[in-house]
């Protein structure tokens, strides 16, 4: 009888050991194949994700004269305010919206505002007051992303007092981290193949000095011609000038960050450097900070650049970037 009822109680162990084994793997499977969708949504393939998860719910509000699109609802385990770039179609973007769409779809309710002044390619630090702003809207502990120029603002307000203790995370896509050395490379490197041309800066920003001397400066800062000449000139600045342009670099302010840190940037980035987002991280590295960085050659700036398919493009582009790039979503989908 004592035997039967090892036996018993050995395969009642043997079946919730199986049950439990079962349990995990399709656990498994399902993360496994939400990130693999996901990430092909956000490099543009979305038929996937769409088809597993459906539609989103969409919503659009207005908070402090701001508009806002909200995908998904307060019932999601998770929230995300998304703060876009400099560039003229805002929230509108057709990219911006596949990503927040997906990352709905992965369990996140996700907060994208529209900047009537950054679509206008005007950067001021009061932007980053913008952004604590929405972020208290949502109403809990969220994470941020942020893409090129519109790190600067969102990182700043990442690090107001106020808010940072419910900053989950941050994931910037090809952001910067001195001002003053991305604008170096876009004064003196190659002109970009999109609407961040250095003289579109300039003339977007007419407040960047308070005089026409001032002025007269930024005109000669931006029509230098090699490294060495636009640092000497940008030390000309006028310290007004210069307390702007530092109020928006995360350099500035990294000491006041608290969340862990997603570093994502395109390795040929043509507008930002990716060595940009490599200087941050190993700067959050030595002040204790949780982050990692990751270089994609699937991306320019940030949009998608894909070469042509063949054997040696899988080989070498494809596959190693698709590993680093599911590692990347892999991390971002743990927070949902």
């Amino acid at each position: 009888m004592r035997t039967t009822r090892r036996d018993g109680l050995a395969r009642n162990r043997r079946l919730l050991v199986a049950v439990a084994c079962g349990v995990f793997l399709l656990l498994f499977l399902r993360r496994a194949l939400l990130v693999s969708f996901l990430a092909l949504k956000l490099a543009g393939y979305p038929a996937a994700l769409d088809s597993w998860k459906g539609a989103v719910h969409h919503r659009s509000v207005e908070h402090a004269g701001i508009p806002i699109d909200i995908y998904g609802d307060d019932a999601f385990p998770s929230a995300l305010l998304i703060v876009h770039g400099v560039n003229p179609t805002g929230k509108n973007s057709l990219d911006l919206v596949r990503i927040a769409d997906g990352l709905a779809q992965s369990g996140f309710e996700v907060y994208v505002p529209d900047f009537a002044e950054m679509r206008k390619v005007h950067l001021t630090p009061a932007e980053s007051l913008n952004i604590r702003n929405t972020f208290e809207l949502i109403g809990r502990d969220a994470g941020i992303a942020c893409f090129s120029y519109g790190c600067g603002p969102a990182m700043a307000a990442a690090a107001d007092a106020d808010i940072r203790d419910h900053v989950r995370f941050i994931l910037a896509f090809g952001g910067y981290f001195d001002i003053r050395e991305a604008l170096e490379f876009l004064v003196t490197g190659p002109e970009p193949p999109v609407a961040y041309a250095k003289w579109a800066y300039l003339t977007a920003n007419p407040d960047l000095a308070a005089d026409e001397i001032g002025r007269e400066r930024i005109a000669r800062l931006f029509a230098a011609q090699t490294p060495g000449e636009f640092r000497a000139r940008f030390s000309d600045l006028p310290h007004s000038t210069q307390a702007r342009l530092a109020a928006l670099s995360p350099a500035t302010f990294l000491a006041q960050l608290k969340a862990p840190l997603i570093l994502v940037h395109g390795m040929d980035d043509p507008v930002i450097p990716s060595s940009q987002s490599v200087e941050f991280d190993r700067a959050a590295r030595a002040k204790g900070l949780n982050s990692s960085v990751t270089l994609l050659r699937m991306y320019g700036h940030v949009n998608p650049v894909r070469p042509g398919f063949d054997v040696s493009s899988l080989i070498g582009f494809y596959l190693p970037d698709a590993f680093r790039l599911l590692r990347v979503v892999n991390r971002l989908v743990g927070y949902s």
